[in-house]
């Protein structure tokens, strides 16, 4: 995981910037100019190999988990997806195949077979996922954007990070006891597929069925 360290300024500004704030919003609120700000992302990125804002801002975020040392960090996170929302920033999806290893491998510890990758699950979870992008915080397929064409969806788990991060996702699924009943329920099949906003915020769904 990039080890994202910085000057001082770096950090203030990497800190407003997780908060969806622009650079002139940036430079308001420490004195600065926006001329001075983008220097200071701009020297950020070539130092840690970043090419935008949107990958320094999840890099930054993503560098820790959360810990009751960090109590800001959902905040952080939280704010950053409704602004990005608010925006209208573009969304990138893309489907979440780590998923169904990562689904499998739990559902393999306690003597359950594996699921099956279902590609109309996985149609469903991108249309869920893009509409929790577009939000700015977690709802669920369930009862809203299911299919004529796939299986009768029986569970979905749903959260978001600050850039794609499949082991972080399954790791908070799996400490939440009703998410990890979905991942050993009684399925067969299962989709799933992240979205992406210009902010950096990802947003998941993994659909069974």
């Amino acid at each position: 995981m990039l080890s994202l360290r910085g000057t001082a300024r770096q950090v203030q500004i990497l800190e407003l910037a997780a908060q969806g704030q622009s650079d002139k919003e940036i430079a308001t609120a420490l004195g600065i100019s926006v001329h001075t700000v983008r220097s200071h992302l701009q020297r950020l990125y070539r130092t840690h190999g970043l090419t935008n804002r949107a990958e320094a801002v999840a890099a930054w975020a993503s560098q820790e988990s959360p810990t009751a040392a960090d109590a800001g960090f959902e905040e952080r996170l939280a704010a950053a997806a409704q602004i990005g929302a608010s925006a209208r920033l573009a969304i990138q999806t893309i489907e979440a195949m780590t998923q169904l290893e990562l689904v499998n491998r739990e559902r393999a510890f306690v003597g359950l077979t594996a699921l099956d990758w279902d590609a109309r699950l996985a149609e469903v979870a991108t249309l869920g996922a893009r509409q929790m992008a577009q939000q700015g915080y977690l709802s669920t397929v369930i009862g809203s954007i299911e299919s004529t064409e796939s299986p009768e969806i029986r569970a979905e788990n749903v959260g978001y990070w600050s850039g794609i991060n499949d082991m972080q996702l399954h790791s908070l699924f799996v400490a939440d006891p009703k998410q990890r009943a979905n991942i050993l329920g009684p399925h067969r099949v299962v989709g799933a597929a992240w979205a992406t906003t210009e902010a950096g915020i990802a947003f998941l769904s993994v659909v069974f069925a």
